[in-house]
C-alpha cells in the first residue's frame, strides 16, 4: 500500500515536539493513523506513539521495507542540527521547544552581551518621547508620568515580542533592511515609537536547520511580505538578502554558525 504525506497544522511529534506530516494511503476509507517525524526520523501511530523499528504495526513486509528506506533517505536539510530560535532542546525535560534565547542564554552561548538596549527616535531631545511636547524643568525623556507609563506599555509590557528580536529591530531602527519599509508604531499623537506594527519579522541569514546561530550578526529585520517572498523564491527578496548574507559571512562566519 502506498502512502502520501500531508502537512497538518497543530500536529506535533510527542517525542521532540516538531511538526509532523500525516501518512495517508490511497484508500478513501482509511483515516490518517500514521505520521512521520523528520527530526526523530521515525514513523509513529496516533494513540500508540513511535512504532518499533522492527515491527511497524499495520504494514505489510513490503511496506515495512519501503518505510525503512523512506526514513533513511530523509534529506539532512530537514533535520535540525543546531539549537536555534525555532527549536531548542530543554535539558530538564529533554524535549524541544520553540522560543528565542534569553539575554542570559545569549551571553552564555556567545560570551558577549547583546547591545542595542535602548533606542530613541527623537531628533529633538528637548521633546517628550511619547507626545513630542516640550520638556520642562529637569525632565529629559517624558513631559509627564502618564506619558512615561504609556510609552512603557507600548515598548515593553505590551510589545508582544521577545527581548532578543526586539533588540535586533532596535539595532535596525525598526526598518526593513531590504525595502526600507517603516515597521515601527506611530502612536495616536503621530509620534513614531520603538514598537512593532505587527508587520515585522526577524530572518536568520544562515537557517537554523543549517546550523545557523541566534547571534545578532545572523539576524536581519525584514517585513512579513519580504520574509514570505524570500522563502517563496521571489527574485528581489532572494537577491537582496543573499547579498547581505555574503557580506556578513565574510566578516562574521564563525559567529553565524553554532559551534
Amino acid at each position: 500500500m502506498v502512502y502520501q504525506r500531508f502537512k497538518l497544522p497543530q500536529a506535533y511529534c510527542p517525542k521532540c515536539s516538531r511538526k509532523v506530516e500525516l501518512l495517508f494511503s490511497e484508500e478513501k476509507d482509511e483515516a490518517g493513523r500514521f505520521y512521520i517525524c523528520f527530526k526523530c526520523q521515525t514513523i509513529g501511530q496516533f494513540g500508540v506513539g513511535e512504532l518499533p523499528k522492527d515491527d511497524y504495526a499495520g504494514f505489510s513486509v513490503k511496506r515495512k521495507e519501503e518505510i525503512k528506506q523512506l526514513v533513511e533517505e530523509i534529506s539532512d536539510k530537514y533535520i535540525y542540527k543546531a539549537k536555534g530560535s525555532q527549536l531548542r532542546l530543554e535539558e530538564k525535560s529533554n524535549t524541544y521547544t520553540r522560543r528565542w534565547l534569553s539575554l542570559y542564554e545569549y551571553e552564555k552561548a556567545f560570551g558577549e552581551t547583546l547591545g542595542f538596549e535602548t533606542i530613541d527616535f527623537r531628533e529633538d531631545k528637548t521633546r517628550c518621547k511619547w507626545c513630542a511636547q516640550a520638556l520642562e524643568g529637569r525632565r529629559t525623556s517624558f513631559c509627564s508620568d502618564r506619558c512615561s507609563r504609556n510609552y512603557g506599555k507600548a515598548t515593553f509590557f505590551k510589545r508582544g515580542i521577545s527581548t532578543l528580536p526586539y533588540r535586533i529591530a532596535s539595532r535596525d531602527r525598526f526598518y526593513c533592511r531590504v525595502t526600507g519599509e517603516d515597521l515601527a508604531v506611530t502612536n495616536r499623537l503621530g509620534v513614531r515609537i520603538p514598537a512593532s506594527n505587527q508587520q515585522m519579522e526577524i530572518h536568520h541569514l544562515v537557517f537554523v536547520a543549517d546550523g545557523g546561530s541566534d547571534h545578532e550578526t545572523n539576524l536581519l529585520t525584514v517585513s512579513k511580505q519580504v520574509h514570505k517572498d524570500y522563502h517563496s523564491g521571489v527574485d528581489y527578496a532572494v537577491q537582496a538578502i543573499e547579498q547581505i548574507k555574503q557580506v556578513q559571512l565574510q566578516m562574521y562566519r564563525e559567529k553565524m554558525y553554532v559551534k
